[in-house]
């Protein structure tokens, strides 16, 4: 999936019905699996109950304040997505296929950003969806890269995770959505935690450099970088002056809007379907920017789900970062190569919520959707670790040595 995630316009769509096809065509032995390994798959029962909850939280306010099935689809697919937990320890693939998807993932939207920037002359490049969704998903693939150094040392392939995380950062600056830059400097967190002793000192170095090329790229001009970093200050002046008609200017009224709908429907907020209709209300009482009338999220996750669907939202939105977040961070402290499926699980979510602080990735289907399975199927070859680790020595035959020597 990560693999076509970004250099598709088919994209994770079609990994969703492959995947409900699959769930169907297995479902004795998915459930057979269930009643057999009971204290395994309840391991990953906060996930589940975390993608549940989204999707209730998400069907009452559809139901109480409007019905829009569109709203209801990327709850209900990432519901969907536990499912390929369950298939990836029935199926039992090798834990390693992960990485050659975030590779080729991340390189191949480095390719076809530098195609598109320079090749067909877009001020931004934006994939298959949109700039900032490109960008951020592109920054995801190569930092959960970092977390394969180790299952590939010592190897011929020993140099792709380094260029994986390199391409990914060279596709968030040329899509220049500045929301991956600050999930950039976030991985210091869990790689200064866990990557110094498991993954290595090198990649803190690397990953410094990168912000150093970061800060070099923003001063060539034909990237973009600079006018938009300069776009900040220029245009926070530009709103205290009065006027919100730009990027920065707008955020920050759609931000007291958002706030606004919340504080004054704390419990249920304006309804999943109806940010756009509730800044128009505040429009038309005056109370922010008319210019604020086209748009239909909140470019602000917990803004968004707190003024769609009040404190619930919020709660909803925090389960689906912590109930995985918790999950990896337990993995981590585990024995087995498990431990760089878990690294890379911690980095997707702590980068998904850098990109929370300006956009919101859950209202966009491949950026739920990406969330959603790649989070499941981490977790999957996270139990399926453990299980071969309870049934050694045999399982220690494929080991990720041998698989990537052999």
């Amino acid at each position: 999936m990560p693999a076509i995630a970004l250099t598709t316009n088919i994209s994770v769509g079609l990994i969703e019905v492959m995947l409900l096809l699959a769930a169907i065509g297995y479902a004795p032995a998915l459930w057979r699996q269930r009643r057999q390994e009971p204290l395994l798959l309840a391991q990953t029962r906060p996930i589940l109950l975390a993608f549940l909850f989204n999707l209730i939280v998400a069907a009452i306010s559809l139901v109480s304040t409007g019905i829009d099935p569109p709203y209801f689809e990327n709850p209900s697919k990432m519901l969907l997505a536990t499912l390929a937990t369950g298939m990836v320890l029935l199926l039992r693939p090798s834990g390693q296929v992960i990485w050659p998807g975030l590779w080729v993932g991340a390189i191949g939207a480095m390719l076809f950003a530098i195609y598109q920037r320079f090749g067909l002359m877009l001020p931004r490049a934006e994939g298959f969806s949109m700039p900032i969704t490109f960008g951020d998903l592109a920054m995801a693939m190569g930092l959960m890269s970092l977390a394969g150094i180790r299952q590939v040392a010592k190897t011929r392939w020993a140099a792709l995770p380094y260029l994986a995380f390199l391409a990914g950062v060279v596709a968030s600056i040329l899509s220049a959505s500045r929301g991956g830059w600050l999930a950039l400097l976030l991985s210091f967190i869990p790689l200064y935690v866990y990557g110094r002793d498991y993954v290595g000192r090198r990649v803190l170095a690397i990953v410094a450099a990168s912000l150093i090329v970061v800060g070099g790229v923003s001063a060539l001009p034909e990237t973009g970088v600079r006018e938009r970093l300069n776009e900040i200050t220029t245009q926070m002046a530009q709103y205290e002056g009065g006027n919100s008609n730009t990027s920065v200017g707008a955020r920050i009224e759609m931000w007291k809007g958002a706030w606004t709908m919340f504080v004054e429907h704390p419990v249920s907020g304006v309804g999943r379907a109806n940010f756009n209709r509730g800044l128009n209300q505040l429009i038309g009482r005056g109370a922010i920017d008319p210019a604020m009338g086209i748009f239909r999220h909140a470019h602000n996750e917990m803004l968004n789900a707190l003024a769609t669907e009040g404190l619930p939202g919020g709660l909803a939105l925090l389960a689906l970062y912590f109930a995985p977040l918790v999950f990896f961070g337990r993995q981590l402290r585990q024995a087995g190569s498990q431990r760089s499926h878990a690294l890379a699980g911690i980095m997707l979510v702590l980068a998904f919520i850098a990109f929370g602080m300006t956009q919101v990735m859950f209202v966009h289907h491949v950026g739920s959707a990406f969330y959603a399975l790649t989070v499941c199927v981490l977790a999957g070859l996270c139990l399926q670790e453990q299980r071969r680790m309870r049934d050694a020595p045999e399982a220690m035959a494929d080991s990720p040595a041998a698989v990537w020597s052999g």
